[in-house]
Order: structure tokens, then C-alpha cells, then sequence
């Protein structure tokens, strides 16, 4: 009878441990599941990311593949601080070709009489990209959109005739 008093004992004293240990394995299973969806999330946002400019990408080479015909070519050079191209243009279908010069990240956005065109995506160093726009009489503002670059010197005025 002693034994078996003293078995019971032994077994509700080691219960609250068991129970306390299989708390603490399960805490740690949590944290663990915790961490690997996070890591998951993580995962899937950047592959999200890849995606959106890989797409981006893939569309303007469509887009520059299929230059009309009839639009006018228009070299545009970016240079860090500045924007070479014509000042004056004719109406018209224009595909302007832009090329990076520069050390920087830069864009090309063209605003007036109704209209605002740009690149989705920025022209890197030594990148090449075309802007297919119709022109119409009238100003125009072109510029660099990048961080203060346009402050800097990457802006001018364009007439079209």
C-alpha cells in the first residue's frame, strides 16, 4: 500500500512538469510557425515586386517595339543636370528616343495641352527607352521627374508648330 501511495505521489508531482514542458514545447512551436509566415509573407511581397516590374518592363519594350510608321524620331539625350533635345518641333506623331547619358537613375516626362506622358519604369545609365506621343501646337514642359532633378537643370521649355 505504501508503494502504491507513494507512485501516486510521485506521479501528481510529475505531472505539473510534464504539463509545463508541453506549454513550453508548444510556446516554442508558435514562435516558430510565427516566424516562418512572416518569413513567408516577406517571400511572396518580393516576388509580388519581381512580378509588377518585370511586367512594367515587359510592356514598354512591346510598346517601343511597335513605333508607328509615320511618327518622327526625336533623339533626346539625359545628362546628369541637363536634357538635350530640340527646343521646337512640329505636330505630330513623335517617338522620342530616350537615352541615359548620365550616372543617375532619370526620366522623361513630357506635360502640355492636355496631356502628361512619362516612363513607368526609369531609364538607367546607358539605357535607351522610346515615349511615343502626339503632339499639338502649343508649349510644353519636359523634365526629369527623379528626386530634385528637375530643380538641378533637367527641365526646358519645347514648342511644337
Amino acid at each position: 500500500m505504501k508503494t502504491s501511495l507513494l507512485f501516486a505521489v510521485l506521479l501528481a508531482a510529475a505531472v505539473p512538469a510534464v504539463t509545463a514542458q508541453e506549454a513550453k514545447s508548444e510556446k516554442t512551436l508558435g514562435q516558430k510557425t510565427a516566424d516562418a509566415l512572416e518569413k513567408a509573407g516577406e517571400k511572396t511581397k518580393e516576388a509580388g515586386k519581381a512580378l509588377m516590374d518585370s511586367t512594367k518592363k515587359t510592356a514598354e519594350a512591346v510598346k517601343d517595339a511597335v513605333t508607328p510608321a509615320d511618327a518622327r524620331r526625336v533623339e533626346v539625350r539625359l545628362i546628369d543636370h541637363k536634357i538635350e533635345m530640340p527646343q521646337q518641333l512640329a505636330a505630330g506623331k513623335t517617338a522620342f528616343i530616350v537615352t541615359n547619358g548620365g550616372s543617375a537613375k532619370h526620366n522623361f516626362e513630357i506635360e502640355g495641352q492636355g496631356m502628361e506622358k512619362k516612363f513607368l519604369t526609369d531609364v538607367g545609365p546607358n539605357e535607351t527607352k522610346t515615349l511615343h506621343v502626339d503632339l499639338k501646337p502649343g508649349s510644353y514642359k519636359v523634365y526629369c521627374p527623379v528626386g530634385d532633378h528637375e530643380e538641378h537643370g533637367m527641365k526646358m521649355d519645347l514648342t511644337v508648330k
